[in-house]
């Protein structure tokens, strides 16, 4: 019996169940051919859910007027963090390594107040003076603090959604576009993910790239997109989707997999009523009894199964032949990717550790795509990951700490995988988060605002052409003046002086894609130009 049209996309959604696949027997619109590339790069995108406070991040230590500690500590009463400078010299060595990977625990952790989370968030910071930069790391992130120091990662200040750069005045006198539903969870994530703040209607812009690339990485099934956190807009296109996988090891198809004659015989006939030839020692199934090979819908329904059960099956054979040994050690000395104890880390609660399980997946992933593990050599990937629970509101002191000792746990851990790799060069890693933090403290927390500190990283530090920017600061430090000339009212929501999208472009044109493609990736970018060509539009991470 035929398959229509209704019936053939329903089947397609029932088959969420082998897996999402990102480059699969779709019909595509005419599109240009991926570049010919003969290296290889990835970017890993590091979504921070709920917005991160990015002020008691990186705190301002100047003794500024508008900018600088007194004005944020003004506004931040009990949550502010103390300009304490907690000494990042006395846990490093020379060698630009925590304690060569043996970090005092518990109590003598640097940032240890009573063994207790939330005093360790206020204790002190690490300054980044000598970076030229005026700010601090908060205290609990001592490996990001030694990452921009050593020159691996950079500082994106008072970023954000815009549409087109902003004034207070503007706002006031209702002559500013803005961003739509600003303030709002799930249209702010949206946003970052589409790579336009007026269109919530949009497909991602990774999805695009990979929709234009649809024979990247020659052909693979795999596509260009592979998610640790779930079938997120910014992967999805209007013909590819992502690989979504869980950290770990990779699923199987139970019920498909040869390790037994009766699944033997099931893979058979599975490929039998898909249109192939399929015997075992027992049994023959003829494809020629099947209505496969003359209905086009299910011809195309059966070419997603069979691309969908085939790439899971080189996945798991690949990733299970590959165990990755380390020889970096984290900063308590534990294994690279071991998550540390509450008694390691001096908490009286422990670290969930969903992202450094995903990116210990992102590097492995990597490693087997750079190596040509993966059926075939791989040039462009990107991955994304999440840390959920920033809208911490009322539990931000208790819950805020946990949040950025993971992130910075992670990052550390991921960037020293990437050198001993050798891959360094080739990734870049970039936070996002729906939004900032108000300046303003509430009482019990901060709510939600606009601009944040954001952070890039890559690189082994050399300062080489093509190489991330890394240890400065990119972009303007906001006044940390309620009701002052950034804020957006008078509760400290900053107004981005750095669109998202000056980030997004130098990223994806260090990927690889062509500037005159940026614009259909970013359709806002020109109205940040500052001179008569878009790079002028463009944040300069790259050297």
């Amino acid at each position: 019996m035929a398959m229509h049209r209704r019936e053939f996309l329903k089947s397609l959604a029932s088959l969420g169940c082998i897996g999402s696949v990102g480059s699969l027997a779709i019909p595509r619109q005419a599109t240009a051919a991926a570049p010919d590339f003969n290296d290889y790069k990835a970017l890993v995108c590091i979504f921070l859910y709920g917005g991160n406070d990015a002020f008691n991040m990186l705190i301002p230590t100047s003794t500024d007027a508008n900018k600088g500690y007194e004005p944020y500590a003004d506004a931040r009463g009990n949550l502010a963090v103390n300009n304490t400078d907690l000494g990042i010299a006395q846990v490093t060595t020379n060698s630009g390594n925590l304690n060569q990977g043996v970090l005092g625990a518990g109590q003598q952790n640097p940032y240890n107040q009573n063994l207790n989370q939330s005093t360790a968030y206020t204790r002190g910071i690490y300054p980044l003076s000598g970076k030229g930069i005026d700010l601090g790391v908060n205290g609990v992130m001592l490996e990001l603090a030694q990452l921009i120091i050593d020159n691996r990662t950079s500082i994106l200040a008072n970023s954000g959604t815009l549409v087109r750069p902003v004034t207070r005045d503007e706002i006031i006198d209702n002559s500013a576009e803005l961003p739509v539903y600003l303030f709002a969870h799930n249209h702010q994530q949206r946003i970052l993910q589409t790579g336009q703040a007026n269109n919530l209607n949009d497909i991602g812009w990774a999805g695009k790239i990979a929709d234009q690339w649809h024979n990247i990485n020659q052909n693979s099934p795999l596509g260009l997109n592979i998610s640790y956190a779930g079938n997120d807009r910014m992967l999805i296109g209007n013909s590819s989707s992502p690989l979504v996988l869980n950290p770990g090891n990779v699923p199987k198809i139970h019920h498909l997999s040869g390790d037994s004659n009766t699944n033997t015989d099931r893979r058979a006939l599975f490929n039998a009523l898909a249109g192939i030839e399929g015997s075992t020692t027992r049994l023959d199934f003829g494809a020629d009894r099947t209505d496969s090979v003359s209905d086009p819908f299910r011809t195309l329904y059966n070419n997603k199964e069979i691309n969908a059960v085939a790439t899971f099956d080189q996945l798991k054979q690949s990733w299970d032949s590959l165990d990755i040994n380390y020889a970096t050690t984290g900063s308590y000395g534990e294994a690279l990717f071991d998550i540390p104890t509450a008694q390691q880390i001096g908490f009286s609660q422990s670290i969930r550790g969903n992202l450094i399980r995903q990116l210990e997946a992102v590097a492995k992933m990597i490693h087997l795509g750079a190596s040509g593990n993966l059926g075939a050599e791989f040039n462009r990937q990107i991955f994304f990951v999440e840390l959920g629970g920033f809208d911490t509101h009322a539990t931000q002191a208790s819950q805020h700490p946990l949040l950025l000792r993971e992130l910075s746990l992670g990052l550390w851990k991921f960037q020293k995988a990437m050198e001993e790799l050798g891959y360094a060069d080739s990734v870049t890693s970039f936070t996002m988060s729906d939004f900032g933090r108000t300046l303003s403290f509430n009482g019990d927390g901060t709510d939600h605002a606009w601009g944040s500190h954001q952070l890039v990283m890559g690189g082994y530090g050399s300062g080489e052409s093509g190489t991330l920017r890394g240890g400065v600061m990119i972009g303007d430090l906001p006044e940390m003046l309620l009701s002052g000339n950034d804020d957006y009212s008078n509760k400290g929501r900053m107004i981005p002086t750095l669109s998202q999208d000056q980030v997004n472009a130098p990223l994806t044109q260090w990927f690889g894609v062509d500037q005159s493609q940026i614009p259909t990736l970013f359709p806002n970018i020109r109205n940040f130009q500052t001179g008569g060509g878009i790079e002028t539009a463009f944040a300069p991470i790259f050297v």
